[in-house]
């Protein structure tokens, strides 16, 4: 059940019988597509090997900058509000609060698409205005928003290992305490839990493609390594197609 306070979600706990299992809530290391049906050739949903993921910590600006420079062809995938720091094309679109990003999510027409549509994931029923939908276990199928709130990141890496890339580089995902790249410097930062942490450690030590993600900064960098321009140009050059 869902309540609504002040004009927010508030969201459900962890059911009892899902939180007295120990290990199942950290290790998400893998999502389904709900209607694989509709979307059939997800491996063709890139242009290039390479992938630019981004988040919205403090180090967004920096960590892009940073990646421009390089000067290697890519894709651009972009979760929550940090598609509003690019004044260019995306090619993805990713958020797992529906309710709170389903205006956003409308939105996201041919207005401000002016070459191609943006593809827009996320996770749960199909309800509101995305274009694929994914799913975790089907065990935690009443539950598995909550359990990745806060890690759309997290999210839309796996989504982006389901749809072929070989390189997914990660900017603006520190996963440090700091403000997001659009608040004022005094502003209240993410609280990361254990949870988080643990599942990205879980990531990088148990799941086959762990090599193929890095990150420019911050803790994910740390858990992942750093991308460098030496790795992610490996296997950049052309497209995949």
């Amino acid at each position: 059940m869902k309540a609504i306070y002040g004009w927010k979600w508030i969201k459900e706990y962890f059911p009892p019988e899902i939180r007295a299992k120990p290990g199942n809530i950290v290790k998400i290391l893998d999502i389904f597509l709900r209607e694989p049906e509709k979307v059939p050739h997800i491996d063709q949903l890139h242009n290039y090997p390479v992938c630019l993921l981004t988040g919205d910590g403090k180090t967004l600006p920096r960590d892009v900058k940073e990646f421009e420079s390089w000067g290697i062809s890519h894709d651009l995938y972009c979760c929550n509000r940090s598609m509003l720091f690019f004044e260019r094309q995306i090619d993805h679109w990713a958020a797992v609060d529906i309710e709170e990003s389903v205006w956003f999510a409308e939105n996201v027409n041919d207005k401000i698409e002016p070459e191609k549509k943006i593809v827009r994931h996320t996770i749960g029923e199909h309800t509101y205005a995305y274009d694929i939908y994914w799913m975790m276990d089907p065990a935690y199928d009443k539950v598995q928003r909550t359990l990745l709130v806060g890690s759309t990141g997290y999210f839309a890496m796996l989504t982006a290992l389901k749809m072929g890339y070989e390189k997914i580089v990660l900017a603006g995902m520190p996963l440090d305490f700091d403000p997001h790249w659009y608040d004022p410097d005094d502003a209240e930062g993410p609280q990361w839990g254990g949870y988080t942490y643990a599942n990205w450690m879980d990531f990088k030590m148990l799941h086959p493609k762990a090599g193929m993600v890095k990150s420019m900064s911050g803790y994910s960098a740390f858990i992942l390594g750093t991308a460098t321009k030496e790795w992610a140009n490996g296997s950049s050059n052309g497209h995949s197609k």
